[in-house]
């Protein structure tokens, strides 16, 4: 069995809209480090919010990060904090098949329009340039 995931690239490719675009401050490419704004495949601290993900045609809100599918459920802001209630899945084929997904909750804060608390974590936004220049073409979860 083939196990599908999202790429780096492809999770860059989800943030590509501007900041200035995005409906939510909140919505983007976000990392620890600057360093993992990169292309690299495999493990990063990347986090990518986008509310329109273009799931098979369809927009769907979503949390995404390496291996850690998140569909988000609901969302509540008050001020500038959010709180997120999000079904997640390991595998992209198990999104698929509506199994093994487990519920959880994201905690969001924005700090400034680069600085975002997600968790309690301190995450920074990648720069356009750099998300832009590594991103694929497509969204669409890489196999592997």
């Amino acid at each position: 069995m083939h196990v599908i995931r999202l790429s780096i690239a492809a999770l860059l490719a989800l943030a590509l809209v501007p900041a200035v675009y995005a409906a939510e401050p909140y919505e983007g490419a976000w990392v620890k480090t600057l360093k993992d704004c990169g292309g690299e495949d495999g493990f990063t601290s990347l986090t990518v919010i986008d509310l329109k993900v273009n799931v098979d045609g369809k927009p769907m809100p979503m949390v995404e990060q390496y291996e850690h599918h998140c569909f988000i459920d609901k969302k509540t802001t008050v001020g500038s904090d959010t709180t997120v209630r999000a079904t997640c899945y390991e595998f992209w084929d198990d999104f698929k098949k509506k199994i093994n997904g487990t519920k959880e909750t994201v905690k969001l804060a924005v700090a400034s329009k680069d600085a975002l608390k997600i968790n309690g974590k301190s995450y920074l936004r990648c720069p356009e340039k750099a998300a832009s220049s590594k991103a694929g073409k497509d969204a669409k979860p890489a196999k592997r």
